[in-house]
């Protein structure tokens, strides 16, 4: 199981929309919103996602469990 804590603000909104489209679930922990796999990787497209340079690379600010196999300017990928 991989997790992301996304900080809830607007600006992340497009991460968060395209995260709930997967086989992922999110509910709110205080001002973050925590991203879960039931199983397998929790794999996020840049170009999908349509996530500017400034949302992209801060979207693991808010933390994360598991282990990050790739995080480069095209694929964000959590394992559990």
């Amino acid at each position: 199981m991989a997790t992301l804590y996304v900080l809830d603000v607007p600006e992340f909104r497009t991460l968060l929309d395209a995260v709930a489209s997967d086989s992922a679930t999110a509910d709110t922990v205080g001002d973050y919103v925590r991203v879960t796999t039931a199983e397998g990787p929790l794999v996020l497209e840049r170009d999908r996602i349509g996530a500017r340079d400034a949302v992209w690379f801060s979207a693991l600010t808010g933390g994360y469990s598991g282990t990050m196999t790739r995080f480069d300017t095209a694929v964000l990928r959590l394992e559990g």
